[in-house]
Protein backbone atom coordinates (compact mmCIF):
# COMPACT_ATOMS: atom_id res chain seq x y z
CA UNK A 1 0.00 0.00 0.00
CA UNK A 2 1.69 3.47 -1.06
CA UNK A 3 1.60 6.00 1.78
CA UNK A 4 2.06 9.35 1.50
CA UNK A 5 5.44 9.46 2.79
CA UNK A 6 6.85 6.76 0.55
CA UNK A 7 5.27 8.89 -2.47
CA UNK A 8 6.94 12.43 -1.29
CA UNK A 9 9.95 10.35 -1.20
CA UNK A 10 10.33 8.76 -4.34
CA UNK A 11 12.36 9.38 -7.04
CA UNK A 12 10.69 8.99 -10.50
CA UNK A 13 14.53 10.00 -11.86
CA UNK A 14 15.16 6.73 -11.24
CA UNK A 15 12.51 5.67 -13.02
CA UNK A 16 13.47 8.28 -16.68
CA UNK A 17 17.36 6.87 -15.99
CA UNK A 18 15.98 3.42 -16.44
CA UNK A 19 13.94 4.00 -19.49
CA UNK A 20 16.96 5.72 -20.91
CA UNK A 21 19.04 2.65 -20.25
CA UNK A 22 16.26 0.47 -22.71
CA UNK A 23 16.34 3.06 -25.08
CA UNK A 24 20.27 2.84 -25.47
CA UNK A 25 20.22 -1.04 -25.35
CA UNK A 26 17.15 -0.61 -28.05
CA UNK A 27 19.21 1.40 -30.36
CA UNK A 28 22.77 -0.37 -30.48
CA UNK A 29 20.38 -3.79 -30.85
CA UNK A 30 18.86 -1.89 -33.71
CA UNK A 31 22.23 -0.69 -34.88
CA UNK A 32 23.65 -4.47 -34.82
CA UNK A 33 20.63 -5.86 -36.47
CA UNK A 34 21.20 -3.72 -39.67
CA UNK A 35 25.00 -4.72 -40.26
CA UNK A 36 24.07 -8.51 -39.17
CA UNK A 37 21.39 -8.04 -42.27
CA UNK A 38 24.29 -7.09 -43.94
CA UNK A 39 26.52 -9.98 -43.30
CA UNK A 40 24.32 -11.86 -44.12
CA UNK A 41 23.20 -10.77 -47.91
CA UNK A 42 27.10 -11.28 -47.90
CA UNK A 43 26.87 -14.76 -46.71
CA UNK A 44 23.95 -15.08 -49.13
CA UNK A 45 26.17 -14.59 -52.39
CA UNK A 46 29.49 -15.71 -51.06
CA UNK A 47 28.72 -19.29 -49.67
CA UNK A 48 26.94 -21.37 -51.92
CA UNK A 49 25.58 -24.83 -51.38
CA UNK A 50 24.01 -26.80 -48.42
CA UNK A 51 26.01 -25.47 -45.98
CA UNK A 52 26.11 -22.03 -46.91
CA UNK A 53 22.14 -22.55 -47.12
CA UNK A 54 21.78 -23.33 -43.62
CA UNK A 55 24.80 -21.01 -42.51
CA UNK A 56 22.30 -18.10 -44.49
CA UNK A 57 19.08 -19.70 -43.33
CA UNK A 58 20.21 -19.60 -39.62
CA UNK A 59 21.69 -16.28 -39.54
CA UNK A 60 18.47 -14.79 -41.25
CA UNK A 61 16.39 -16.54 -38.14
CA UNK A 62 18.69 -14.78 -35.90
CA UNK A 63 18.28 -11.10 -37.70
CA UNK A 64 14.13 -11.78 -37.00
CA UNK A 65 14.86 -12.53 -33.70
CA UNK A 66 16.59 -9.65 -32.81
CA UNK A 67 13.88 -7.38 -34.85
CA UNK A 68 11.44 -8.73 -33.40
CA UNK A 69 12.78 -7.78 -29.68
CA UNK A 70 13.47 -4.14 -30.85
CA UNK A 71 9.69 -3.09 -30.26
CA UNK A 72 9.44 -5.07 -26.81
CA UNK A 73 12.53 -2.98 -25.72
CA UNK A 74 11.08 0.44 -26.87
CA UNK A 75 7.91 -1.02 -24.93
CA UNK A 76 10.17 -1.03 -21.85
CA UNK A 77 11.13 2.28 -22.03
CA UNK A 78 7.92 3.76 -23.05
CA UNK A 79 6.35 2.46 -19.83
CA UNK A 80 9.62 3.37 -17.67
CA UNK A 81 9.65 6.85 -19.27
CA UNK A 82 5.69 7.39 -18.80
CA UNK A 83 5.48 6.18 -15.03
CA UNK A 84 8.58 8.32 -14.24
CA UNK A 85 6.21 11.36 -16.01
CA UNK A 86 3.34 10.83 -13.97
CA UNK A 87 5.14 9.97 -10.32
CA UNK A 88 6.62 13.07 -10.38
CA UNK A 89 3.53 14.93 -11.36
CA UNK A 90 1.77 12.97 -8.23
CA UNK A 91 4.95 13.55 -6.17
CA UNK A 92 3.72 17.65 -6.90
CA UNK A 93 0.18 16.89 -6.12
CA UNK A 94 1.60 14.79 -2.40
CA UNK A 95 2.08 18.31 -0.88
CA UNK A 96 -1.32 19.12 -2.17
CA UNK A 97 -4.24 16.80 -2.62
CA UNK A 98 -2.91 13.69 -1.21
CA UNK A 99 -5.75 11.49 -2.47
CA UNK A 100 -5.62 12.36 -5.96
CA UNK A 101 -1.97 11.96 -5.46
CA UNK A 102 -1.83 8.73 -4.63
CA UNK A 103 -4.76 7.73 -6.98
CA UNK A 104 -2.83 8.71 -9.33
CA UNK A 105 0.31 6.83 -8.75
CA UNK A 106 -1.08 3.59 -7.68
CA UNK A 107 -3.18 3.56 -11.19
CA UNK A 108 0.31 4.06 -13.05
CA UNK A 109 1.84 1.30 -11.15
CA UNK A 110 -0.96 -0.82 -11.95
CA UNK A 111 -0.92 0.01 -15.34
CA UNK A 112 3.06 0.27 -16.12
CA UNK A 113 3.46 -3.48 -14.26
CA UNK A 114 1.21 -4.43 -16.23
CA UNK A 115 3.12 -3.15 -19.75
CA UNK A 116 6.19 -4.27 -18.38
CA UNK A 117 4.30 -7.80 -17.88
CA UNK A 118 3.31 -7.82 -21.30
CA UNK A 119 6.88 -6.71 -22.19
CA UNK A 120 8.82 -9.17 -19.76
CA UNK A 121 11.88 -11.58 -20.03
CA UNK A 122 10.04 -14.73 -21.59
CA UNK A 123 8.38 -12.21 -24.09
CA UNK A 124 11.85 -10.80 -25.08
CA UNK A 125 14.56 -13.63 -24.30
CA UNK A 126 15.57 -15.05 -27.74
CA UNK A 127 16.51 -18.54 -27.44
CA UNK A 128 14.72 -20.43 -29.97
CA UNK A 129 16.17 -20.26 -33.57
CA UNK A 130 12.34 -20.48 -34.67
CA UNK A 131 10.88 -17.00 -35.27
CA UNK A 132 7.81 -16.21 -33.03
CA UNK A 133 4.43 -16.99 -34.15
CA UNK A 134 3.65 -12.96 -34.80
CA UNK A 135 6.40 -12.88 -37.26
CA UNK A 136 4.73 -15.55 -39.31
CA UNK A 137 1.38 -14.14 -39.87
CA UNK A 138 0.88 -13.78 -43.55
CA UNK A 139 0.83 -10.16 -44.47
CA UNK A 140 -2.52 -10.60 -46.50
CA UNK A 141 -4.54 -10.98 -43.04
CA UNK A 142 -3.23 -7.34 -42.02
CA UNK A 143 -2.43 -5.23 -44.93
CA UNK A 144 -3.17 -1.72 -43.44
CA UNK A 145 -5.64 0.85 -44.61
CA UNK A 146 -3.96 3.24 -47.50
CA UNK A 147 -2.11 6.45 -46.78
CA UNK A 148 -4.84 8.88 -46.08
CA UNK A 149 -7.91 6.26 -44.90
CA UNK A 150 -10.08 7.84 -42.61
CA UNK A 151 -8.41 7.60 -38.85
CA UNK A 152 -11.76 6.50 -37.31
CA UNK A 153 -11.37 3.60 -39.95
CA UNK A 154 -7.67 2.94 -38.75
CA UNK A 155 -7.90 2.86 -35.40
CA UNK A 156 -11.31 0.46 -35.71
CA UNK A 157 -9.33 -1.72 -37.88
CA UNK A 158 -5.99 -1.80 -35.53
CA UNK A 159 -8.37 -2.59 -32.51
CA UNK A 160 -9.81 -5.39 -34.24
CA UNK A 161 -6.37 -7.19 -34.91
CA UNK A 162 -5.27 -9.65 -32.46
CA UNK A 163 -2.16 -9.17 -30.56
CA UNK A 164 0.22 -11.16 -32.42
CA UNK A 165 -0.58 -9.39 -35.97
CA UNK A 166 0.12 -6.24 -34.64
CA UNK A 167 3.22 -7.60 -33.27
CA UNK A 168 3.90 -8.86 -37.01
CA UNK A 169 3.23 -5.26 -38.17
CA UNK A 170 5.80 -3.46 -35.96
CA UNK A 171 8.78 -6.39 -36.30
CA UNK A 172 8.18 -6.75 -40.26
CA UNK A 173 6.43 -3.85 -41.60
CA UNK A 174 6.57 -0.43 -39.65
CA UNK A 175 7.11 1.46 -42.51
CA UNK A 176 3.39 0.71 -43.30
CA UNK A 177 1.92 2.12 -39.91
CA UNK A 178 4.45 4.60 -38.64
CA UNK A 179 2.33 7.57 -40.33
CA UNK A 180 -0.75 6.09 -40.45
CA UNK A 181 -3.50 8.30 -38.56
CA UNK A 182 -5.33 6.58 -36.49
CA UNK A 183 -3.16 4.26 -34.65
CA UNK A 184 -1.99 4.80 -31.31
CA UNK A 185 0.74 6.92 -30.02
CA UNK A 186 2.69 3.87 -28.74
CA UNK A 187 3.13 1.90 -31.80
CA UNK A 188 3.66 4.60 -34.16
CA UNK A 189 7.03 5.45 -31.96
CA UNK A 190 7.93 1.86 -32.11
CA UNK A 191 7.49 1.94 -35.63
CA UNK A 192 9.04 5.17 -36.65
CA UNK A 193 11.65 4.52 -34.28
CA UNK A 194 12.97 1.10 -36.13
CA UNK A 195 12.64 3.64 -39.52
CA UNK A 196 14.85 5.48 -38.29
CA UNK A 197 17.49 3.43 -36.82
CA UNK A 198 17.86 2.11 -40.77
CA UNK A 199 17.64 5.57 -42.34
CA UNK A 200 20.53 6.66 -40.22
CA UNK A 201 22.32 3.33 -40.59
CA UNK A 202 22.40 4.43 -44.49
CA UNK A 203 25.37 7.16 -44.78
CA UNK A 204 23.89 8.29 -47.94
CA UNK A 205 20.52 8.68 -46.62
CA UNK A 206 18.98 12.57 -47.10
CA UNK A 207 18.73 14.75 -44.22
CA UNK A 208 21.16 12.61 -42.40
CA UNK A 209 22.37 15.66 -40.24
CA UNK A 210 18.81 16.60 -39.39
CA UNK A 211 17.88 12.64 -38.86
CA UNK A 212 20.49 12.70 -35.66
CA UNK A 213 19.65 15.74 -33.95
CA UNK A 214 16.16 14.15 -34.06
CA UNK A 215 17.20 11.06 -32.50
CA UNK A 216 19.29 13.01 -29.89
CA UNK A 217 15.57 14.48 -29.04
CA UNK A 218 14.30 11.04 -28.90
CA UNK A 219 15.74 10.63 -25.03
CA UNK A 220 13.15 10.40 -21.81
CA UNK A 221 13.28 13.89 -20.24
CA UNK A 222 11.47 15.65 -17.94
CA UNK A 223 8.75 17.25 -20.04
CA UNK A 224 7.51 13.72 -21.03
CA UNK A 225 8.33 10.76 -23.21
CA UNK A 226 9.38 11.68 -27.13
CA UNK A 227 6.73 9.37 -29.36
CA UNK A 228 7.80 9.59 -33.05
CA UNK A 229 4.46 9.99 -34.41
CA UNK A 230 5.81 10.31 -38.17
CA UNK A 231 9.04 10.45 -39.86
CA UNK A 232 10.36 10.70 -43.67
CA UNK A 233 13.09 11.67 -45.23
CA UNK A 234 11.83 11.87 -48.42
CA UNK A 235 11.68 15.51 -49.96
CA UNK A 236 11.83 18.35 -47.45
CA UNK A 237 10.97 15.38 -45.06
CA UNK A 238 8.52 14.85 -41.78
CA UNK A 239 9.19 14.28 -38.20
CA UNK A 240 6.51 14.56 -36.19
CA UNK A 241 7.13 14.31 -32.00
CA UNK A 242 4.78 14.65 -29.56
CA UNK A 243 6.54 14.96 -26.15
CA UNK A 244 4.06 13.33 -23.65
CA UNK A 245 1.43 10.92 -25.26
CA UNK A 246 -1.63 12.37 -26.55
CA UNK A 247 -3.75 9.32 -26.14
CA UNK A 248 -3.69 9.63 -22.17
CA UNK A 249 -3.21 13.68 -22.18
CA UNK A 250 -5.92 15.69 -20.60
CA UNK A 251 -4.37 18.46 -22.69
CA UNK A 252 -2.73 17.59 -26.11
CA UNK A 253 -1.32 20.67 -28.20
CA UNK A 254 -0.45 20.49 -31.79
CA UNK A 255 2.32 23.17 -32.96
CA UNK A 256 2.68 24.10 -36.83
CA UNK A 257 5.64 25.22 -37.54
CA UNK A 258 6.17 27.91 -40.83
CA UNK A 259 9.51 29.18 -42.58
CA UNK A 260 12.15 26.55 -42.36
CA UNK A 261 9.68 24.56 -40.71
CA UNK A 262 10.89 21.59 -42.45
CA UNK A 263 12.84 18.20 -41.06
CA UNK A 264 15.91 20.59 -41.48
CA UNK A 265 14.73 22.36 -38.90
CA UNK A 266 12.63 20.54 -36.72
CA UNK A 267 15.65 19.63 -34.21
CA UNK A 268 15.40 23.56 -33.21
CA UNK A 269 11.34 23.29 -33.75
CA UNK A 270 11.26 20.58 -31.04
CA UNK A 271 13.18 22.81 -28.91
CA UNK A 272 10.60 25.52 -29.05
CA UNK A 273 8.08 23.48 -28.32
CA UNK A 274 9.58 21.71 -25.00
CA UNK A 275 9.71 25.43 -23.78
CA UNK A 276 5.74 25.58 -24.61
CA UNK A 277 5.48 22.22 -22.74
CA UNK A 278 7.12 23.09 -19.54
CA UNK A 279 4.46 25.90 -19.65
CA UNK A 280 1.73 23.81 -20.34
CA UNK A 281 2.69 21.92 -17.19
CA UNK A 282 3.15 24.64 -14.94
CA UNK A 283 -0.10 26.33 -16.14
CA UNK A 284 -2.00 22.61 -14.85
CA UNK A 285 0.34 21.01 -12.71
CA UNK A 286 -2.03 18.21 -12.45
CA UNK A 287 -2.96 16.87 -15.40
CA UNK A 288 -1.25 15.26 -18.43
CA UNK A 289 0.26 16.98 -21.32
CA UNK A 290 1.43 16.38 -24.75
CA UNK A 291 2.78 19.24 -26.85
CA UNK A 292 3.30 17.96 -30.76
CA UNK A 293 5.66 19.57 -33.03
CA UNK A 294 4.01 18.80 -36.44
CA UNK A 295 6.69 19.29 -39.57
CA UNK A 296 4.33 17.15 -41.73
CA UNK A 297 3.92 18.99 -44.54
CA UNK A 298 6.17 21.19 -47.19
CA UNK A 299 6.99 23.86 -45.14
CA UNK A 300 8.32 27.20 -47.49
CA UNK A 301 12.36 27.66 -46.91
CA UNK A 302 12.73 30.95 -48.57
CA UNK A 303 10.72 34.33 -48.46
CA UNK A 304 9.64 33.70 -52.06
CA UNK A 305 8.09 30.60 -51.32
CA UNK A 306 6.36 31.91 -48.61
CA UNK A 307 4.57 34.49 -50.82
CA UNK A 308 2.74 31.41 -52.14
CA UNK A 309 -0.30 30.09 -50.26
CA UNK A 310 0.53 26.49 -52.03
CA UNK A 311 1.98 24.76 -49.36
CA UNK A 312 -0.66 25.87 -46.77
CA UNK A 313 -3.44 24.75 -49.40
CA UNK A 314 -1.31 21.21 -49.68
CA UNK A 315 -1.31 20.32 -45.62
CA UNK A 316 -5.16 21.12 -45.14
CA UNK A 317 -5.99 16.98 -45.81
CA UNK A 318 -2.41 15.85 -43.33
CA UNK A 319 -3.41 18.34 -40.59
CA UNK A 320 -7.12 17.61 -40.60
CA UNK A 321 -6.27 13.80 -40.65
CA UNK A 322 -3.67 14.40 -37.82
CA UNK A 323 -6.17 15.90 -35.71
CA UNK A 324 -8.86 13.74 -36.32
CA UNK A 325 -6.18 10.73 -35.21
CA UNK A 326 -5.71 12.29 -31.99
CA UNK A 327 -9.36 11.78 -31.61
CA UNK A 328 -9.81 8.95 -32.62
CA UNK A 329 -7.01 7.34 -30.46
CA UNK A 330 -7.84 8.85 -27.56
CA UNK A 331 -8.47 6.61 -24.50
CA UNK A 332 -10.71 8.02 -21.67
CA UNK A 333 -12.31 11.31 -21.21
CA UNK A 334 -12.49 13.21 -24.54
CA UNK A 335 -8.65 15.60 -24.29
CA UNK A 336 -8.43 19.48 -24.69
CA UNK A 337 -7.20 19.80 -28.27
CA UNK A 338 -5.12 23.20 -29.52
CA UNK A 339 -3.76 24.07 -33.02
CA UNK A 340 -1.00 26.76 -32.68
CA UNK A 341 0.11 28.22 -35.79
CA UNK A 342 3.17 29.98 -35.72
CA UNK A 343 3.96 32.80 -38.93
CA UNK A 344 3.18 30.63 -42.25
CA UNK A 345 2.24 27.76 -39.90
CA UNK A 346 -1.13 29.59 -39.51
CA UNK A 347 -1.93 30.17 -42.56
CA UNK A 348 -2.04 26.66 -42.82
CA UNK A 349 -4.18 26.44 -39.57
CA UNK A 350 -6.10 28.78 -40.99
CA UNK A 351 -6.57 26.88 -44.29
CA UNK A 352 -7.50 23.36 -42.77
CA UNK A 353 -10.14 25.09 -40.48
CA UNK A 354 -11.72 26.96 -43.21
CA UNK A 355 -11.05 23.50 -45.26
CA UNK A 356 -11.51 19.83 -43.81
CA UNK A 357 -11.44 21.60 -40.63
CA UNK A 358 -9.33 21.47 -37.42
CA UNK A 359 -11.28 19.00 -35.45
CA UNK A 360 -10.02 21.02 -32.05
CA UNK A 361 -11.04 23.21 -29.61
CA UNK A 362 -8.90 26.16 -29.83
CA UNK A 363 -7.31 27.58 -32.43
CA UNK A 364 -4.03 30.23 -31.33
CA UNK A 365 -2.25 32.07 -34.42
CA UNK A 366 0.93 33.67 -33.29
CA UNK A 367 3.37 36.35 -35.51
CA UNK A 368 0.66 35.28 -38.65
CA UNK A 369 1.15 36.59 -42.54
CA UNK A 370 -2.83 36.08 -42.50
CA UNK A 371 -4.82 33.33 -42.70
CA UNK A 372 -6.61 32.79 -46.07
CA UNK A 373 -10.01 34.06 -44.82
CA UNK A 374 -11.69 37.51 -43.34
CA UNK A 375 -13.06 36.49 -39.92
CA UNK A 376 -12.15 34.13 -37.25
CA UNK A 377 -16.02 32.97 -37.69
CA UNK A 378 -14.18 31.26 -40.99
CA UNK A 379 -12.65 28.75 -38.96
CA UNK A 380 -15.05 26.33 -38.66
CA UNK A 381 -14.40 27.44 -34.68
CA UNK A 382 -16.39 29.37 -32.36
CA UNK A 383 -14.69 32.89 -32.52
CA UNK A 384 -14.65 32.96 -29.09
CA UNK A 385 -12.11 29.98 -29.19
CA UNK A 386 -9.61 31.62 -31.80
CA UNK A 387 -6.57 33.91 -30.56
CA UNK A 388 -4.47 36.17 -32.22
CA UNK A 389 -0.74 37.64 -31.04
CA UNK A 390 1.61 39.06 -33.11
CA UNK A 391 4.58 41.61 -31.54
CA UNK A 392 4.88 45.11 -32.11
CA UNK A 393 8.70 44.61 -33.61
CA UNK A 394 7.83 41.48 -35.70
CA UNK A 395 9.04 41.48 -38.98
CA UNK A 396 5.73 40.20 -40.19
CA UNK A 397 4.06 43.44 -40.22
CA UNK A 398 6.07 43.89 -43.11
CA UNK A 399 4.15 41.00 -44.85
CA UNK A 400 1.68 43.56 -46.25
CA UNK A 401 -1.04 43.56 -48.79
CA UNK A 402 0.36 43.93 -51.66
CA UNK A 403 -1.58 47.14 -52.47
CA UNK A 404 0.18 48.49 -48.99
CA UNK A 405 3.27 49.00 -50.72
CA UNK A 406 1.87 51.95 -53.08
CA UNK A 407 1.26 53.88 -49.22
CA UNK A 408 2.43 57.16 -49.39
CA UNK A 409 2.57 57.82 -45.79
CA UNK A 410 4.66 54.87 -44.17
CA UNK A 411 6.30 51.79 -46.38
CA UNK A 412 4.95 48.24 -45.01
CA UNK A 413 8.86 47.43 -44.90
CA UNK A 414 9.39 50.28 -42.00
CA UNK A 415 6.81 49.24 -39.70
CA UNK A 416 8.52 46.54 -37.50
CA UNK A 417 11.40 49.13 -36.92
CA UNK A 418 8.46 51.72 -35.69
CA UNK A 419 6.34 49.39 -34.05
CA UNK A 420 3.57 49.96 -36.41
CA UNK A 421 0.90 47.24 -36.55
CA UNK A 422 -0.18 45.95 -39.81
CA UNK A 423 -3.96 45.31 -40.27
CA UNK A 424 -4.08 43.84 -43.47
CA UNK A 425 -1.16 41.74 -44.15
CA UNK A 426 -0.32 39.40 -47.46
CA UNK A 427 -3.08 36.56 -46.67
CA UNK A 428 -5.63 38.58 -45.44
CA UNK A 429 -6.60 40.43 -41.86
CA UNK A 430 -4.29 40.10 -38.79
CA UNK A 431 -5.39 37.78 -36.54
CA UNK A 432 -4.33 40.21 -34.09
CA UNK A 433 -6.19 43.05 -35.21
CA UNK A 434 -9.75 44.44 -34.60
CA UNK A 435 -11.41 43.52 -37.90
CA UNK A 436 -10.73 39.33 -37.91
CA UNK A 437 -12.58 38.97 -34.44
CA UNK A 438 -10.58 37.02 -32.67
CA UNK A 439 -9.58 36.65 -28.91
CA UNK A 440 -5.52 39.20 -29.01
CA UNK A 441 -3.23 38.28 -26.04
CA UNK A 442 -0.51 40.08 -25.23
CA UNK A 443 2.98 38.85 -26.32
CA UNK A 444 6.53 40.63 -25.79
CA UNK A 445 7.42 43.55 -28.15
CA UNK A 446 10.74 42.64 -29.06
CA UNK A 447 13.26 45.07 -30.49
CA UNK A 448 13.13 47.14 -33.45
CA UNK A 449 16.34 46.56 -33.78
CA UNK A 450 16.10 42.64 -34.53
CA UNK A 451 12.29 42.74 -35.86
CA UNK A 452 13.41 38.91 -37.50
CA UNK A 453 14.05 38.13 -33.47
CA UNK A 454 10.63 39.06 -32.19
CA UNK A 455 9.26 36.42 -34.65
CA UNK A 456 10.29 33.53 -33.61
CA UNK A 457 10.72 34.35 -29.69
CA UNK A 458 6.78 34.01 -28.94
CA UNK A 459 8.14 30.99 -26.78
CA UNK A 460 10.61 32.00 -25.12
CA UNK A 461 11.13 32.04 -20.80
CA UNK A 462 9.09 35.58 -20.17
CA UNK A 463 7.28 36.06 -22.73
CA UNK A 464 3.89 37.29 -22.00
CA UNK A 465 2.81 35.29 -25.52
CA UNK A 466 4.15 32.01 -23.77
CA UNK A 467 2.24 32.03 -20.59
CA UNK A 468 -1.05 33.01 -22.95
CA UNK A 469 -0.58 30.24 -25.12
CA UNK A 470 -0.42 27.86 -22.20
CA UNK A 471 -3.49 29.31 -20.40
CA UNK A 472 -5.59 29.08 -23.51
CA UNK A 473 -4.33 25.16 -23.80
CA UNK A 474 -5.26 24.21 -20.56
CA UNK A 475 -8.25 26.04 -21.15
CA UNK A 476 -7.95 28.60 -18.45
CA UNK A 477 -8.95 31.49 -20.28
CA UNK A 478 -9.26 33.66 -17.51
CA UNK A 479 -6.03 33.54 -16.91
CA UNK A 480 -5.36 34.70 -20.72
CA UNK A 481 -3.72 38.83 -20.67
Amino acid sequence: MLTVAALRNADPGRFGDAASAWRRLAEALSMHTVDLDRQVDALRTGWTGPAGRAATALMTGLCDELDAAYPRLIGIEQALSSHSVVLARARSLAFQSTGEALDLAEQSDVATAARLGSLGPSRVALPSRVAPPSRVAPPSRVAPPSPGADPVAVASWWHGLSQAQRQWLLDDRPELIGSLDGVPADARDVANRARLTRLLADPHTPHRAALLAIQARLGSTGHGYPYLLGLSADGKGRAIVAIGNPDTADNVVTYVPGLGGTLDGGADEIDRAAHLSSAVRRAAPGRATSVITWVGYDAPTSLPEAAHIGAAVGAEPALHRFQAGLRATHLGAASHNTVIGLSYGSTVVGMTGHGPGLVADDAVLIGSPGVGVAHAADLGLDPGHVWGSTARHDVINAAADPRDLLRPDLNPLLRPLFGEHTEHLWYGPSPAGPSFGAHVFASAPGSALDPARAHVAYFDDGNPALAGTADIAVGDYAEVR
